[in-house]
């Protein structure tokens, strides 16, 4: 069970990882938005100008930030759980000021937000099914 729960975290973490590196590339790239056909209106109520930093952000913390996560969570590394529980809310967390400072709406960021809520909830299972697994280990190397 543990790892189906691992191998669906770090599928769901590679391609979150690798949509938005490369979504965060092509804003930095064409900071008007023209790659992605987002245009610079969608940013008047928000405190940026241009794609730039929003792009920038999107690489770094939802694309590089879940890749790592990903290869953390595929290589089995003790810190699994807890960056998929961060990445997971840090992506809801995304959406959700997306949608406060652009408005909201549009079935990527619905679609997304249901990605970070399943990967924080995968998070959760993980830590209690590893947690048991442990305990187990632990309780017939005692005896």
């Amino acid at each position: 069970m543990k790892k189906l729960l691992i191998n669906t975290q770090g599928i769901i973490q590679i391609l979150v990882g690798v949509s938005a590196a490369v979504s965060g590339l092509m804003l930095m790239f064409s900071p008007s938005g023209s790659l992605l056909q987002a245009p610079l209106e969608m940013l008047k109520e928000s405190p940026f100008n241009d794609f730039l930093v929003p792009g920038f952000i999107l690489f770094a913390v939802n694309g590089v930030g879940q890749l790592v996560a990903a290869y953390l969570t595929l290589r089995r590394k003790r810190a699994a759980a807890l960056t998929g529980a961060v990445f997971g809310l840090g992506l809801m967390i995304w959406i959700f000021v997306q949608v406060t400072m652009i408005g909201g709406g549009h079935i990527l960021q619905n679609s997304y937000f249901f990605i970070g809520v399943a990967e924080t909830a995968l998070a959760f299972l993980i830590a209690v099914f590893g947690s048991d697994a442990e305990r187990s280990i632990a309780a017939g190397n005692a005896g």
